[in-house]
């Protein structure tokens, strides 16, 4: 099984915009122009002929004296100003010399003082405050309610708290047993295929209810040496979570069949080999939904970390929850199966009771004392919930 995880490199994406003004040289307008008044204007004597000469001093030219001058008003007007002027200056000296008052054209003139002084510097009390900084302008923000994300669940919770152990139940599809018997490959596989059908009928609603997406496994029956990505050559059928596929070994299985048909009593054995082959499907398909619950892979990171009989024992959790979710897809369709008591349900007890690793050279699936326990558990119940053998005591994962 591999631990690699289907994951690729960041997103690239295009690199970040950069921002800023662009600035560029200022704009001006053409330069004012000057404005131009009405050339300059010269003036000068007028130009013009010459004023014309009248007779000089003397007689006339017509031999006459010239008439007489008439006499001009002008000193009658001017003599009445020419002695007024006098008048207002004489009285203007007098004062000046006097010193008394006079009236308002004589008397000396007020004068005002001012309380302002100015400073040095004057000050403007009043004076406007010039920001220094732009003005911010407020955006209004939005209220973003962010929604703490919980923490994904440990490989703990993942085998204890798994959500399969609450979904209830399982519903009968009405699986029918096989007609085929292991005679051939082909009809080996043709049994294999009929309850993997079932199966894959009865699970996905439970592994929905997970939250987890339900995929069928593909499944290989091999009679030779077969190579897998988990283990290299199968030594007996298992689940690989790699490919997720089942490989049955129907080598095995055929030559039981064979073996079998020597016995005196044929019915009980071939009855013995249809209950193997049959819970050995239903215990590989447990793997499978470990695989999409999540529950494999926490339980294989825990048992990494640890070592010993502390190691075997969670192989031992992991093997028997297995065993158990096979019974109880057995259990819930015990009827249409030709599980509900007789021969045929009473040759799975005994293969549950024989199964177990006195039988092998590792402690790794569980003793044969406490494999009947968790198969009749999930047998009986047709749940998951008495499958949760991640919390059970060591004594009954021994």
């Amino acid at each position: 099984m591999s631990n690699q995880p289907p994951y690729g490199p960041p997103p690239q994406g295009p690199p970040p915009p950069q921002y800023g003004p662009q600035y560029g040289p200022p704009q001006y307008g053409p330069p004012p122009q000057q404005y131009a008044g009405p050339p300059p204007q010269y003036w000068g004597p007028p130009q013009g002929p010459p004023p014309p000469q009248g007779p000089g001093f003397g007689w006339g030219s017509n031999g006459f004296p010239p008439p007489p001058r008439k006499k001009s008003k002008t000193p009658f007007v001017v003599l009445p100003i020419v002695v007024l002027v006098a008048g207002v200056v004489g009285l203007w000296m007098w004062s000046q010399v006097s010193g008394g008052p006079g009236d308002d054209y004589t008397s000396p003139q007020p004068t005002y003082t001012s309380t302002y002084e100015p400073t040095e510097e004057p000050t403007q009390t009043s004076a406007p405050t010039i920001p220094t900084t732009r003005p911010t302008r407020t955006q209004p923000t939005a209220t973003r309610t962010t929604t703490s994300v919980p923490p994904p669940p440990s490989n703990s919770d993942l085998v204890t708290k798994n959500r399969l152990y609450k979904t209830g139940a399982q519903r009968t599809v009405n699986c029918r047993e096989s007609s085929a018997r292991a005679t051939s490959p082909a009809n080996a596989r043709k049994y294999y295929t009929q309850i993997l059908n079932c199966l894959n009928r009865a699970w996905p609603r439970q592994v929905a209810l997970t939250g987890r997406t339900f995929a069928p496994p593909r499944m290989i029956a091999f009679t030779g040496p077969v190579s897998t990505p988990c283990s290299g050559n199968a030594p007996s059928s298992f689940y690989c979570s790699a490919n997720r596929t089942i490989y049955m070994d129907a080598a095995s299985d055929l030559k039981r069949y064979r073996q079998f048909l020597g016995y005196n009593n044929r019915s009980t054995a071939m009855a013995f080999l249809r209950a193997d082959m049959s819970d050995t499907m239903a215990h590989e398909y447990g793997h499978h939904l470990q695989h999409l619950t999540g529950i494999l892979r926490a339980s294989s990171s825990i048992q990494y970390e640890r070592s010993g009989d502390a190691a075997l024992q969670m192989s031992r959790r992991l093997e028997l929850q297995a065993t158990c979710l096979g019974g109880v897809f057995l259990g819930a369709n015990k009827g249409s199966y030709g599980l509900n008591g007789g021969l045929f349900k009473s040759q799975l007890d005994w293969l549950h009771a024989h199964q177990g690793d006195e039988y092998g050279t590792r402690r790794d699936h569980g003793s044969r004392e406490v494999v009947p326990r968790w198969a009749n558990a999930g047998f009986t119940t047709r749940s998951p919930a008495a499958c949760n053998t991640y919390v059970a005591a060591a004594t009954y994962v021994r």
